[in-house]
């Protein structure tokens, strides 16, 4: 998903080199059209894959502005604190940790006119909701240009970051959105997420951002254009009986800008193109064959996008989704029933089981189905240079911040919610947190990855996620007990929570009603996260040292040793002779005597041959005249 800076991190005694943080984008995002969900609205997702991002989930609160005022506009940054000043009370300096740097206000790169008034929304690593029900999903894509950031060696204003927070803060539509953050690249520049790693920058230069409303959902794709001072974007709504995904290469292809129900694009769109040699006019024009960079050589892009899609549709198969450039790949696809948020967390806990691409089977996962491939320094494997060689990467991701689901009402915009995520998909409980707040709760709302603290959401569901890793087949199931348990409880409840929102809101007004959501957001999250510590503590209770234990309420204990399946014990050389036992102890060793046969056989060579070598030396001294002194 993002390339940053390079972080360096000593490596005690390890001669292994520092890396710069997030080598590839890894971010996966869905997208569903109004009549494809089971809620009548469409919905969106954003997993943020990202191994050392700030996890924190914030309420930015909408706020009025000196008419003739200025907006500013910051350098993009995913790390802890990704913002410290005025934005959210919980930005505020005061707050933050300053125990391991002495971090200062974040400082503006560039201005532009700030508007009246701006809406609120909530945002983590990136902005997901805002008060008008506009959601935003994101993915990071290659793209053939790179540009830098105003004060860094460019003419940049914008990454997609910044684009997505003016976007939220000023617009209530899925089509506005993208206006306006089409407008703003086009006319201040755009910055990818590499824009300081060189060749790899173009890796992550491109951006697509998954944009509804209650009633459309649209395609977004973004990059710099070929000077460093603009931007070329399109946009492409999806039917409302289809569901699309994206999954760091972008999927639009052929497009109608004369078709504005369903096309959008920048007016310089072509012309980039054709200076650039990406197209000929001779040629029905492709968005991705022009713009995106090359594929990489794994499957991860299509087969992500696939399997969505074949999760939604049975009739898709997902061994159809084997060519690396997607080129084949439908942008989206009818769904075979209405799909439901129960469904959404589902796809995004995939990790292609059932099919030949199961990461839970085969000889990576190891003993126990572990479906965690983790990345490989980049620099060095086992003290020489690395290259080539993949793992397929799944839809869930051991490395995630967050993931979600957003939730938009088709008439009140007060009981608009996101189901959201700490960590990674597979180990989260997903949890209602609704737009109309004064906060988020803070068991989401605080720490960092630089100290753990149980009392944090995100550390609670990390611990789940890496202990469970260990024993996957034993202990994944009680996990994912939990997560429907809670998950379903809260689903039951939801009807009279929006009726009873609904009701204050109509007789007591807006005000008592956003307490009430503010005090059900945090209720959900507390028994959410009390549920994710109990977790834990069962886990390591039942699956330690490579034993179950069961009958925990009864007189005694059952302890039973995890099984290892035969074709992984063959594997490790488990039934391998490959080791002889020792000599059998003899009468004279058990005396003293501790010669074995092999050492008795080698110590009678060495005095035949120092006889022989005497003899030998003996035999010449006489015949050249010498003589041995005496």
């Amino acid at each position: 998903m993002l390339r940053l800076a390079a972080l360096f991190v000593a490596v005690f005694a390890s001669g292994i080199e520092a890396t710069k943080p997030g080598n590839s984008g890894q971010c996966t995002a869905i997208l569903i059209g109004a009549k494809a969900s089971a809620h009548g609205t469409p919905m969106t997702t954003h997993s943020n894959d990202c191994p050392y991002c700030d996890f924190r989930l914030v309420k930015v609160p909408p706020k009025t502005h000196v008419a003739g005022s200025m907006r500013d506009v910051y350098l993009m940054t995913t790390q802890y604190p990704r913002h410290v000043g005025t934005r959210s009370p919980v930005y505020d300096s005061a707050l933050v940790d300053r125990r391991f740097f002495n971090w200062t206000a974040t400082q503006s790169i560039a201005q532009i006119p700030q508007v009246n008034a701006t809406f609120g929304y909530i945002e983590g690593v990136y902005p997901i909701l805002n008060d008008h029900q506009v959601a935003l999903g994101e993915s990071t894509c290659g793209a053939k240009f790179v540009s830098k950031p105003i004060g860094h060696g460019g003419n940049a204003t914008f990454d997609i970051m910044e684009l997505a927070r003016v976007a939220l803060e000023r617009t209530t539509s899925a089509r506005d959105a993208i206006d306006l953050m089409g407008h703003l690249g086009e006319t201040y520049g755009y910055y990818g997420m590499a824009w300081d790693q060189g060749a790899a920058a173009f890796d992550n230069s491109g951006e697509a951002l998954t944009v509804t409303d209650p009633l459309e959902a649209w395609m977004f794709h973004i990059l710099p254009d070929d000077t460093g001072n603009s931007a070329v974007w399109v946009a492409q709504r999806v039917p409302e009986t289809h569901i699309t995904a994206i999954a760091n290469r972008f999927t639009i292809r052929r497009i109608n800008l004369t078709d504005t129900d369903n096309f959008k694009g920048s007016t310089n769109l072509f012309d980039v193109a054709k200076r650039n040699g990406f197209w000929n006019e001779l040629s029905p024009f492709d968005f991705t064959d022009a713009y995106a960079a090359p594929p990489a050589p794994a499957l991860s892009h299509s087969l992500r996008v696939g399997r969505i899609m074949s999760l939604a549709n049975t009739s898709i198969d997902i061994n159809a989704f084997q060519d690396i450039s997607g080129k084949r790949n439908p942008f989206s696809v009818a769904v075979t029933t209405p799909v439901a948020i129960s469904d959404v967390m589902r796809y995004q806990r995939d990790h292609y089981e059932g099919t030949k691409f199961d990461l839970t089977k085969g000889r990576a996962g190891g003993p126990h189905g572990n479906p965690d491939r983790y990345g490989k320094c980049e620099s060095q494997v086992d003290g020489k240079v690395s290259s080539g060689g993949h793992f397929e990467r799944a839809i869930s991701r051991y490395d995630a911040t967050y993931t979600y689901v957003t939730a938009l009402h088709p008439t009140n915009p007060l009981l608009t919610h996101l189901w959201f995520g700490p960590y990674a998909p597979h180990a989260t409980i997903y949890q209602p947190i609704f737009v109309h707040t004064e906060r988020v709760p803070p068991v989401l709302s605080t720490g960092s990855l630089r100290n753990f603290r149980l009392s944090d959401a995100f550390w609670a569901h990390a611990i789940i996620g890496n202990y469970a890793a260990r024993w996957y087949a034993f202990a994944h199931p009680v996990v994912a007990a939990v997560q429907a348990n809670m998950e379903s409880r809260f689903l039951v409840d939801l009807p009279s929570v929006n009726a009873h929102a609904d009701d204050l809101q109509r007789t007591q007004g807006n005000t008592a009603a956003i307490q009430y959501l503010t005090d059900t957001s945090e209720r959900c999250a507390n028994d959410t996260h009390a549920a994710a510590v109990a977790l834990f503590h069962s886990l390591v209770t039942r699956f330690h040292d490579g034993t179950v234990l069961g009958n925990l309420t009864e007189l005694e204990l059952s302890a039973t040793p995890m099984s290892m399946s035969r074709w992984w014990l063959k594997m490790v050389g488990y039934y391998d002779d490959h080791v002889k036992p020792e000599a059998t102890v003899t009468t004279e060793a058990a005396h003293g005597h501790n010669f074995s046969d092999n050492q008795v056989f080698v110590i009678a060579m060495c005095f035949i041959l120092v006889g022989y070598y005497q003899g030998r030396n003996e035999r010449l001294f006489a015949r050249r005249g010498y003589s041995p002194v005496q």
